[in-house]
C-alpha cells in the first residue's frame, strides 16, 4: 500500500515546487544535510507521509523551532513554496526497499514537482578505482536537458558517476540506460537510491542525484560538505552564510568518554 500524504492544511500545495529528498544511507549523511536546511531556514512542516513500509519511530523534538515530535517521514516547505523538503527518520523494513521506492515514486508523480533532487551517500570502502581520485561528491542526472545546471555542476567539480555520454549517444536510449546501470552498480549502502533512480528513469522523470562517498563514523563534516554542494548547485538557501545545526545533533557524537571508564 503506497504512503499517504497527510497535509497540515488543504491549502498546502507542492505543484511547481522543487523536491529535495534524502535516502537513509551510510553515515546518515543525506538526512543530516537535510537537517541543516530545515533548521537553518526555519522551515514549516506541511505534512507527513504515512507509509507502512518504514520502521515506526518517535522521539524528542528534532529542531529548534518545531515542538512536535518527529515521525518516520516528514514534509517541509519554504515560505515561498519554491522548495519542498522531505526528511526521512527511519529506514524501510527488511525486504521493503523496492516497495518504499515505488511509494516515493507515486508521491513524486502526485506532487507535480518542477524538479527532483535526491541526496544519497555510498560506502567509500567499496568504491571503484575510478572514484578514488577526484571529488567525493558525484552526480547522477536523469532525463534532463538543463545545460545550465550541467555547466554549474561541472564548474563545482561535481563529476558524474561513470563517463558522461557524448551528444551523439545522448540521443540513444540504450546508451543512456547503460550509463545509468553502470552508475547504479557503484552505489553501495545507498538505501532506496538504486531502485528509485531506476524507476524515475523508466517514468521519464527528471532527477538530479548528489552522492557523497563516505565511511561510517562521525559524519557531521560529510553532511556539511554535502549541504554546501547542494546549496551551491541549486541555490536552496541563497542568503545563508552559516549553517545552524539542530538541537538533535548534540546526541550524535559524545563529546568525550566518561571518566568512570578509566
Amino acid at each position: 500500500m503506497p504512503g499517504v500524504f497527510v497535509k497540515t492544511s488543504e491549502a498546502v500545495s507542492t505543484r511547481g515546487s522543487k523536491l529535495l529528498l534524502p535516502t537513509v544511507s551510510v553515515g546518515n549523511v543525506p538526512q543530516l544535510a537535510v537537517d541543516l536546511f530545515i533548521n537553518t531556514l526555519q522551515l514549516s512542516r506541511i505534512g507527513i507521509i504515512d507509509d507502512s513500509a518504514l520502521l515506526p519511530l518517535s522521539g524528542a523534538p528534532a529542531f529548534d523551532h518545531i515542538s512536535s515530535r518527529p515521525v518516520p517521514l516528514e514534509v517541509y516547505q519554504t515560505s515561498d513554496a519554491k522548495w519542498t523538503i522531505v526528511q526521512q527518520r527511519s529506514p524501510p523494513l527488511p525486504k521493503h526497499h523496492r516497495i518504499f521506492a515505488q511509494s516515493m515514486l507515486e508521491f513524486i508523480k502526485a506532487g507535480q514537482f518542477d524538479r527532483v533532487v535526491l541526496l544519497a551517500s555510498s560506502d567509500a570502502a567499496l568504491r571503484t578505482d575510478a572514484l578514488i581520485d577526484g571529488p567525493q561528491i558525484r552526480s547522477i542526472s536523469l532525463n534532463s536537458r538543463d545545460e545550465q545546471l550541467v555547466a554549474r555542476l561541472q564548474a563545482l567539480s561535481l563529476d558524474e558517476f561513470g563517463e558522461r555520454p557524448n551528444k551523439a549517444k545522448d540521443l540513444d536510449m540504450a546508451a543512456r540506460e547503460s550509463s545509468l546501470k553502470t552508475a547504479l552498480k557503484q552505489l553501495h549502502a545507498a538505501g532506496i537510491a538504486r531502485p528509485l533512480l531506476s524507476m524515475c528513469q523508466d517514468a521519464d522523470i527528471p532527477v538530479l542525484a548528489l552522492v557523497s562517498l563516505v565511511n561510517e563514523g562521525d559524519n557531521i563534516p560529510d553532511a556539511i560538505v554535502l549541504a554546501n554542494a547542494a546549496n551551491a548547485a541549486l541555490d536552496i538557501a541563497s542568503n545563508t552564510h552559516q549553517w545552524c545545526p539542530p538541537q538533535s545533533w548534540k546526541w550524535l557524537v559524545p563529546s568525550s568518554a566518561p571518566a568512570e571508564l578509566y
